[in-house]
């Protein structure tokens, strides 16, 4: 007797690249048999005009446990997630495992050591401020620690942290690249200059050997430079540089107002007045800046998330014409600011995974179905070193979500114009670990995440 069975489905396997009528069926959190015999089950889902697909990996976000967030990225499809993006990570690793498997959380969480957070830890506060030989040392020891602890790798927000050195990129790279885990960047500008601080990261991963991953690809050349990125990219990766990307389905971003990205020669490199930035909650809820109110939040409220309405849309399908381009959210800016008011989310948070599947796929047929799904599961698995994740197969694990492309719909839109957590249509059910998470947008369960941490083993080829 199996646990559950997911029968009358289409199967989507991203690693064969094939669509198979077949029934799953799960036993204590794994795959245990894909059939077409009907089988007995302690529970059934009737996958009838569904497909059923590995559930979703999100390579970038900010969730890191909060519970509103999570709940919105598990009505997408996501079942794993990776946190401590952008240089943000835990302060304290062991005890943020520690604390999130005794309370449990909705989706599989895996944790970058952020570099930001290092030098923080060191001492060192001022983003401006590069470390010392000895504050670099000490940080290295504390990402050495993260990194046995389980962290999956190391995170740079540049962007953030504008005084982060040549030196301090190529020490924390190269002991990541020992144990042959990831180096996630936030790169340290956007627009045409972007070009060159992508160069950079590209020149570190060719020098350290570590795999480099650029994030959020569209938040940083969505804006008429696109194909110049791809191009850098797509050069490095044919001169065997271990570079990888990923993106998000929106151009216009959200941070919170006082950090660097927000400083004000922004508004001339992106060609926009005051009145480019909204506020979707807080003092200004609701209100597009002035000078006054941007001056006075950047004082008093430097935590409060603003969304700049910049971009152009037609950059994003282009970003994915590269074969290896991921679909990543950068959800949760909301919850890094400690608020818990989803109305004000970013519609990144509640409708990536949907509207990437819904205009890759089904409107722009840029994408088959099993290619972008590829890009959500199998891909990000296999550079994130998860074995058992992004695939179904006999032993995998039972993380799945069953949802009709006919009806896959994102219905978030940004705060200006609705509500930024409007759940999805289409998707019927999300399986995590071998149990139901959602069904319906309903949250069945919120404890059956595991916290993944990745194994710390020198690197061998």
């Amino acid at each position: 007797m199996f646990d559950l069975g997911v029968v009358n489905g289409i199967i989507v396997d991203p690693v064969r690249a094939r669509l198979v009528a077949a029934n799953v069926y799960v036993k204590d959190g794994k795959i245990a048999q894909i059939t077409r015999e009907t089988c007995g089950s302690a529970r059934t889902i009737d996958a009838r005009g569904e497909y059923v697909a590995p559930g979703f990996i999100d390579v970038h976000a900010h969730i890191e446990s909060h519970r509103a967030a999570g709940i919105l990225l598990a009505r997408q499809g996501v079942t794993t997630v990776v946190n401590g993006n952008c240089g943000m990570g835990q302060p304290d690793l062991n005890a943020f495992f520690a604390d999130t498997e005794a309370r449990g959380f909705i989706v599989n969480q895996l944790e970058l050591s952020g570099a930001t957070t290092l030098r923080e830890r060191v001492g060192v506060s001022d983003p401006y401020t590069p470390l010392d030989a000895a504050q670099l040392g000490a940080a290295t020891e504390l990402l050495e620690e993260d990194l046995r602890v389980g962290a999956c790798g190391v995170s740079f927000g540049l962007e953030y942290c504008p005084g982060t050195s040549k030196a301090e990129l190529y020490a924390l790279s190269r002991t990541a690249a020992r144990y042959g885990k990831l180096v996630a960047v936030h790169i340290r500008t956007d627009f045409f200059a972007g070009l060159a601080a992508l160069d950079e990261m590209i020149e570190v991963a060719r020098v350290t050997g570590a795999a480099v991953q650029i994030s959020h690809v569209v938040y940083q050349f969505g804006y008429g430079m696109m194909s110049h990125a791809l191009e850098r990219i797509d050069a490095a990766r044919r001169a065997g540089i271990d570079v990888s990307c990923d993106s998000g389905m929106y151009t216009s971003f959200a941070t919170n107002i006082g950090t660097a990205v927000f400083n004000e020669e922004c508004f001339d490199k992106w060609g926009v007045s005051y009145d480019g930035v909204y506020m979707p909650g807080g003092k200004y809820a609701g209100q597009y800046l002035t000078r006054e109110s941007y001056l006075d939040l950047r004082q008093n409220y430097p935590n409060e998330p603003a969304i700049a309405l910049i971009g152009v849309p037609s950059e994003i399908p282009l970003a994915f014409t590269l074969p290896y381009m991921m679909a990543s959210s950068d959800a949760g800016v909301f919850a890094m600011s400690g608020g818990d008011d989803t109305s004000a989310a970013h519609p990144q948070d509640a409708g990536t995974f949907p509207r990437f599947l819904r205009e890759m796929v089904r409107e722009r047929a840029a994408l088959s179905l099993t290619d972008a799904i590829s890009r959500i599961t199998s891909l990000p698995a296999e550079r994130l070193g998860l074995s058992g994740k992004g695939r179904i197969a006999v032993g995998a694990d039972a993380d799945l979500v069953v949802f009709d492309l006919a009806r896959l719909r994102d219905n978030a839109v940004y705060p200006n114009a609705g509500r930024g957590d409007a759940p999805p249509d289409g998707i019927s059910h999300v399986i995590v670990g071998g149990g139901v998470a959602i069904r319906e947008n309903e949250v069945i369960r919120a404890d059956l995440g595991k916290v993944v941490r990745t194994p710390n083993e020198a690197w061998r080829y």
